[in-house]
């Protein structure tokens, strides 16, 4: 009878350590709570990083220095574990930037997959880049790991949106259906779905689903970026998305205007 009880405990072990057994489905999240009380299905990587905090229902995130996602991730980075083969995902944040190369959005992360250069570890992000001093403004773009190849059907450069530095509200939308993930944004955080892009990249289960924030560089006194998450959640309503090829003349000075 012990023997039995022992190859019972054993055979329930190894279930529970086979990968995506009980991965969950992703879960919506308004960030309603104080301090660092977030729900129980999110998991905080490299937290100390950049000091974070829900407040008033937003997640408020201090970027820290030396975090970036294009190399390696070094963000900090908030993620639930899955191993969902369908999903449609969307965020709302603010940026708040100035003087620093800085990197915040949505990112789907596999631990498991080789990258294009043989590295462990692969990704898909749609992200708001902060081009630093020199450029003083930000552009958004669509990439897996160091490479943005515009023939796989990322962007390295979204067309005709350049906003300047300071306050910079986005809505931020990923799709995955299989190995084939979608992408659009919402300049302003208003208006129509603007399409991104369509890439295939074969990520393995289980995926870390989430977003993130850093500043990709060195420690400065003018460089900062506090990024405000609204919430995290199930795409609320079909997407309809404009190309950005048809708003020919709606600039996004014009949209920053309305």
């Amino acid at each position: 009878m012990k023997q039995i009880t022992c190859m019972i405990a054993i055979l329930l072990l190894s279930v529970c350590l086979i990968p995506g057994v009980f991965a969950q489905n992703l879960l919506s999240d308004e960030f309603h709570g104080t301090g660092q009380d977030l729900q129980s299905f999110w998991q905080v990587k490299d937290g100390d990083k950049s000091p974070w905090e829900l407040k008033d229902g937003l997640l408020v995130a201090e970027a820290g220095f030396d975090q970036n996602v294009w190399t390696d991730d070094t963000s900090t980075r908030f993620y639930q574990t899955t191993d969902q083969d369908q999903f449609d995902i969307e965020t709302l944040m603010t940026v708040d930037y100035a003087d620093a190369c800085t990197v915040a959005g949505i990112i789907v992360y596999s631990a498991s997959t080789e990258d294009h250069q043989g590295r462990d570890g692969q990704w898909v992000t749609l992200k708001l880049w902060g081009r630093g001093a020199a450029d003083n403004n930000a552009v958004l773009q669509y990439q897996r790991r160091q490479n943005d190849d515009a023939a796989l059907g990322y962007v390295g450069t979204q067309p005709d949106y350049m906003p300047d530095q300071g306050v910079i509200p986005v809505e931020l939308r990923v799709k995955r259906d299989g190995d084939e993930y979608e992408s659009w944004f919402k300049p302003n955080a208003e208006g129509d779905w603007v399409s991104v892009g369509t890439a295939t990249n074969a990520l393995q289960e289980p995926l870390e689903v989430g977003i993130y924030v850093g500043i990709c560089e060195g420690e400065s006194a003018a460089g900062r970026m506090t990024v405000t998450f609204d919430y995290f959640r199930e795409a609320s309503s079909p997407a309809t998305p404009v190309d950005p090829r048809d708003r020919l003349a709606v600039t996004w000075g014009e949209l920053k205007g309305q």
